[in-house]
Order: structure tokens, then sequence, then C-alpha cells
């Protein structure tokens, strides 16, 4: 995403000129130009310090219509060091301007890390085995005392449903019996959980 200097123009009164005081970058940015009132002429112009680094991909004399936003891309060169200059938005004129102190920063490369002697040792692994006789493990899988009797109770429904479904051949019970066995199920994995 294209990094934004926002200028808002005749918010206060005709030909008012906010701005930031600083900016910084280390890519393109574009100087967004939002007008609150009626249509105004806007120069923007950089210093010679920062016109080093940075071009202005627009005339520098701009007619902004009322009630719009303008967008100017600004281009930036790439540098070692950080450059600071002046970006001038004008109005009037001359009559009304800001001065922005707009800083270009090396870009960040990324691909340095800082690396210390503690990733040179092998991670220490917690896995210890579990020592937890098989007795105790199988007893903390079964349901407790009392789950016992809603899953006695969801089994015997299970097979009451079953010989029902058996006994009656109709499809209407075979799916009534589909339904008490699907119930049952879930109520068993909400049992468990």
């Amino acid at each position: 995403m294209t990094p934004v200097l926002l200028v808002e123009l005749n918010r206060g009164e005709l030909h008012d000129v906010e701005a930031p005081a600083e900016f910084a970058t280390a890519e393109p940015f574009s100087v967004e130009l939002r007008n609150h009132g009626e249509a105004v002429h806007v120069h923007v112009r950089a210093d010679d310090a920062l016109s080093a680094v940075a071009r202005i991909d627009a005339d520098g004399n701009l007619f902004v219509e009322r009630e719009t936003t303008r967008s100017v891309p600004v281009g930036v060169s790439e540098v070692d060091a950080p450059v600071t200059g002046t970006l001038e938005i004008a109005t009037g004129y001359g009559a009304e301007s800001r001065t922005v102190e707009v800083t270009v920063e090396p870009a960040d490369d990324g691909g340095s890390v800082d690396v210390d002697e503690t990733l040179s040792r092998p991670a220490e692994s917690d896995s210890t085995p579990d020592r937890t006789p098989l007795r105790r493990r199988v007893a903390g899988a079964l349901p407790g005392r009392r789950a016992l009797p809603v899953l006695l109770l969801g089994l015997l429904a299970i097979g009451v449903a079953a010989a029902v479904a058996n006994a009656v051949d109709s499809p209407l019970v075979l799916l009534g019996a589909g339904v008490v066995v699907g119930a049952v199920l879930v109520a068993l994995v909400v049992l468990f959980q």
C-alpha cells in the first residue's frame, strides 16, 4: 500500500492549507490534496535537498475541483542514508503555504537477522515418556459414575430401536429408528467431550 501524505485544503477558509509538520518514507508516496471548499490552484514544490531523491510526478501547479481529492504521486530514489528536505504546498498564488519536512529513509532490506549463541545449541526437549499406569489411563478414558446410567440408557434405546425396526417392516419405522440412533450418538459425543 502506498504511503499517503494527506493535505487538507479550504477546511477553515478559502486557500487554507493544513498538513503534517513532518513525513517519513522509504518508498514512493502520494500527496492527497483533499479540498473541502471552492476549487483552488495548488502549487507543490520540493526544495533542492528533497528533489535530489524525490520527483513530483505531476505538473507543479495543480487545479483541485471543489469538494474533491486529487492525488499527486511522488517517486522516491533508493538512498543509503536518510535524506531530509521540505515539500511546500501553496494556494492562492503563494498567499497561503505550508511546508512539510520529508525524510526519505533507506529501504529496509529485511535480510539481516541477529543471531546469538543460544541458537547454536539444540532445543531441549520436554518430551518425557508418559509413566502413567495403563489402568489409570483406561479409567480416565471411560465415563464417570454419573455418565454410566446415561450411557446404558442410550445403548438400551439403540437396542430397542433396532429391534422395533427389525420387527416392523415399514420405512417410517426405520426412519424413526435412525433418528433415535442418531440422537443417542450425538448425546454420547457430547457426554464424552
